[in-house]
């Protein structure tokens, strides 16, 4: 497999860049939303070490984990799987951050129900400056995670394994990375060294209940 990290799909890029503009001024929130796999840790990775930012590797928790932080809070807060937490906490989380001179400013990342959970509170949702959703990424974007994902010493993977791939994982970048490595690892076994269509479908048959 390749170690080193896979490369943002446009989509990333693009939240990314908007994230970062809507956290420039202080208190701002931002909410980044996108189902599990589409990356959404990701891009707070690339932001908590993003020049641009107040600070360079600014640490990523959930919220729970950033009300249980004694001492100050960083001039931006990124907090993961907000959707896992209860308005409560997110209201606890924005007035902590709030209170900070100058106020810090707070990125929740999540899965839909952030949205929800931001709905129910009128003050959360006031204070939320820009609305970022995290979308699949295209077909080239599967072409370049896959090239990235599979070992440089393994096997060729046809046009057609690439959208069969695409299609499979619906352009989520973790389910493209997993098929990647599930069919990266049944390598030895495919003829002339290259990966097809059939190779794909058979592995996620195989090696993935759901496709049973």
């Amino acid at each position: 497999m390749n170690a080193s990290r896979p490369p943002l799909t446009e989509p990333q890029l693009a939240a990314l860049a908007k994230v970062a503009c809507g956290i420039e001024t202080a208190a701002a929130v931002a909410l980044l939303c996108g189902p599990a796999g589409v990356g959404k840790t990701t891009v707070l990775e690339q932001l908590a070490s993003d020049p641009r930012l107040a600070a360079a590797d600014l640490p990523i928790r959930d919220v729970a984990g950033w009300l249980s932080t004694a001492g100050d809070l960083p001039a931006v807060v990124l907090a993961d799987d907000a959707h896992l937490a209860s308005e409560r906490d997110l209201a606890q989380l924005l007035a902590r951050a709030k209170a900070c001179r100058p106020a810090a400013a707070v990125v929740l990342a999540g899965q839909g129900r952030l949205l929800t959970l931001v709905a129910r509170d009128r003050r959360i949702e006031q204070a939320v400056r820009i609305r970022v959703p995290l979308l699949p990424g295209s077909l080239a974007d599967t072409a370049t995670l896959a090239a990235a994902t599979a070992s440089a010493e393994g096997p060729r993977f046809a046009d057609a394994a690439i959208l069969a791939i695409h299609e499979i994982a619906g352009g989520v970048p973790g389910d493209v990375v997993r098929l990647t490595e599930l069919a990266d690892l049944v390598a030895p076994a495919v003829v002339d060294g290259l990966v097809t269509a059939d190779t794909i479908e058979a592995v996620h048959r195989r090696l993935t209940p759901q496709a049973a």
